[in-house]
């Protein structure tokens, strides 16, 4: 499971708030649908100011729509899942993109039983567009853009079923979501009336993907997709009723981590607080503060390790000091050892966490020179040294790297986009043998925010 921290400027939370009910509208439990917009004289579903649901009718020429009514002077859209594939948010059906021609190959390159398996998402803090990339090997990729859903912090990719399904916070505070399957992205639609104050994280509990973020009231809700069956409503407290009141104030956005049956959420505040609160048979517990911990406020990395290890949990936080530091939970009494320091001179408030084969994890973060480093945990030796993601040419990143399970010939697949010119690569870690790439995913432009994914 990944965990960044992001924060929005006050500038786009009072935008938000001001063109909610021009932009915003509802998604539908079905998925997104590519190469339509609406059909035409048919009304869909939109989302008023006020975050009730309007009708907009969708003109004849199937791309645009009258303005949403919200006064109930419209027609009830028919039952059965609104036709608006774009969820309100302005997007365009998927517009191929010209990414170039292809890359001589003078090395290594992505193994090709990635092809149609390993996806990309992309997009700028500065524009509105949202890049989709498929891998189509051998060192091609298949791009794509949708116009209005733009990034605002990185994208969550991870596999449903035989599709990968990415969400991300996109503009208006609204939560985006797009899948690709039979390796073809669909055109991103919103979620719910999910409506986050930061970057969202998402993980997999008994075959569904399950979204946490929080929401302007401070509070954490959770989205729930079931594949076939869809999203449901995103609103769902994650967290107990007993925990009202914000009893850690300034909270950061949560991540999440599945071991069994059950969820963990990991969060700080800016009181120095690290908590964690747990998901289990349909509800919360009361939320439980470690114990000696002086934390920054920036979202901590929670993993889950492959199960027959002795520790089933590993996190990774922002001390008050700024360093990043350690903990693990024993797999047999489920009690959190007594927190490390990771390394004496690695700072970083950007972090990603993955599991690895044999109970091993990797660490990711973007260090305080903007510079990209990683670092594999063992349960054995703990940390090894960090290490740079492109060793000799290590370039600043945009935003913290994207960290996937290898699923199609190595143990982890990484994406980062450059700060200087925001182009979108990839390197990828097998265990014993030397960080591959990095390879490029040519046609996305300046990107700031990138997630990645990968299909068995």
């Amino acid at each position: 499971m990944q965990s960044r921290h992001f924060t929005l400027g006050l500038g786009l939370t009072v935008v938000a708030l001001a063109f909610v009910g021009i932009a915003a509208c509802s998604s539908t439990n079905a998925g997104p649908q590519a190469g339509v917009k609406c059909t035409p004289a048919a009304y869909v579903y939109c989302r008023c100011q006020d975050r009730n649901e309007g009708t907009k009718l969708c003109r004849a020429d199937g791309v645009s729509f009258d303005a949403c009514k919200c006064d109930g002077s419209g027609v009830t859209p028919n039952d059965g899942p609104p036709l608006d594939p774009d969820g309100g948010l302005g997007s365009t059906p998927l517009e191929v993109v010209d990414s170039g021609a292809p890359p001589p190959i003078t090395g290594a390159s992505i193994d090709p039983k990635c092809v149609g398996k390993l996806g990309v998402v992309a997009g700028s803090a500065d524009d509105l567009d949202a890049y989709v990339a498929t891998y189509t090997g051998p060192g091609v990729f298949s791009v794509s853009k949708s116009h209005g859903p733009g990034l605002r912090g990185p994208a969550t990719v991870l596999p449903v079923g035989t599709s990968l399904v990415a969400s991300y916070l996109s503009r208006y505070m609204l939560v985006a979501w797009t899948k690709l399957t039979a390796g073809a992205w669909a055109a991103p639609n919103s979620i719910g009336n999910a409506s986050a104050s930061g970057p969202t994280s998402a993980t997999l509990l008994n075959g569904n993907l399950h979204l946490f973020y929080l929401g302007a009231d401070s509070r954490y809700h959770m989205g729930t997709y079931g594949g076939t069956a869809g999203w449901d409503d995103a609103t769902a407290l994650a967290e107990s009723a007993a925990d009202a009141g914000a009893p850690v104030p300034g909270k950061t956005a949560p991540t999440a981590a599945v071991v069994g049956s059950s969820i963990t959420l990991a969060f700080s505040g800016n009181d120095g607080t690290l908590a964690r609160e747990t998901y289990a048979s349909g509800s919360w517990s009361t939320l439980t503060k470690f114990s000696g911990v002086n934390a920054y406020d920036a979202a901590p990395a929670i993993v889950a390790l492959d199960p027959g290890g002795t520790k089933d949990m590993l996190m990774v936080f922002v001390g008050s000091d700024l360093l990043l530091h350690v903990a693990t939970r024993d797999a047999s009494n489920k009690v959190w050892n007594t927190p490390t320091l990771f390394d004496t001179a690695a700072s970083s408030t950007d972090t990603a966490l993955i599991a690895l084969p044999g109970g091993k994890a990797m660490l990711v973060y973007k260090a305080t020179n903007d510079q990209g480093y990683y670092s594999v945990w063992s349960p054995a030796t703990g940390f090894a040294a960090p290490a740079e993601l492109v060793a000799g040419k290590n370039p600043a990143l945009a935003s913290v790297p994207s960290i996937a399970r290898g699923r199609c010939g190595s143990d982890a697949t990484i994406a980062f986009a450059e700060k200087t010119d925001g182009l979108v690569k990839i390197v990828r870690f097998t265990a014993g043998a030397a960080m591959a790439g990095p390879f490029d995913v040519r046609g996305i432009p300046k990107a700031t925010f990138v997630g990645v994914g990968e299909l068995p």
